[in-house]
């Protein structure tokens, strides 16, 4: 499951076993990157919040946004655990089996949206070379038609997943198979 201990959800005790007891009743299942970070209940706790909030939560960006986002850099990390993931969100948020695939393909395409392509590029380049990252980049954001709001929005779900991913990535954090890996989104 990973390279170091893991909490299991059943035999967890004390705040461990409420945050995960609240992880499943609100998705269905714990995920093993939170099965992780269960010795650090606190901290987990309040990384649910955030990625709740960000993904889930009211606010700027479509959900298929968001989702999208947490796809490019998954991919550009090479991350297949939150990549896979989130692919598979999409697909459900987006009620369509190729939404991966057609993500690609629309990143690629002169045919996508300039806000979609924007917003792809501005979370890849975040992900892979984030000290290149300059205020032109926020304003082609801008001229794509992003509110400062939806900006942040972006870089703040670009920041969380680079975060996700290389906990997963340093610890080896294995894929769920099967039905463990269906959530409530």
């Amino acid at each position: 499951m990973a390279w170091i201990k893991t909490l299991d959800p059943d035999t967890a005790t004390g705040r461990a076993k409420e945050v995960f007891d609240r992880i499943e009743s609100e998705r269905g299942h714990i995920a093993n990157v939170f099965k992780v970070e269960g010795m650090e209940p606190e901290i987990l706790d309040h990384q649910v919040e955030i990625y709740e909030h960000l993904m889930m939560g009211p606010g700027p960006l479509s959900r298929e946004e968001r989702e999208m986002i947490a796809v490019i850099v998954s991919a550009a990390n090479k991350c297949a655990y939150s990549a896979v993931h989130h692919a598979e969100a999409l697909e459900l948020v987006e009620h369509d089996p190729g939404a991966l695939k057609h993500i690609a393909e629309k990143y690629m395409s002169k045919h996508e949206t300039p806000r979609n392509k924007a917003l792809l590029a501005y979370a890849a380049k975040l992900t892979l070379d984030p000290k290149d990252v300059t205020e032109d980049d926020v304003n082609d954001l801008r001229e794509a038609g992003l509110t400062d709001n939806e900006i942040l929005r972006a870089n703040l779900i670009a920041s969380y997943f680079n975060l996700l991913n290389r906990i997963s990535l340093g610890l080896g954090v294995e894929l769920e198979e099967g039905k463990t890996r269906t959530y409530r989104y």
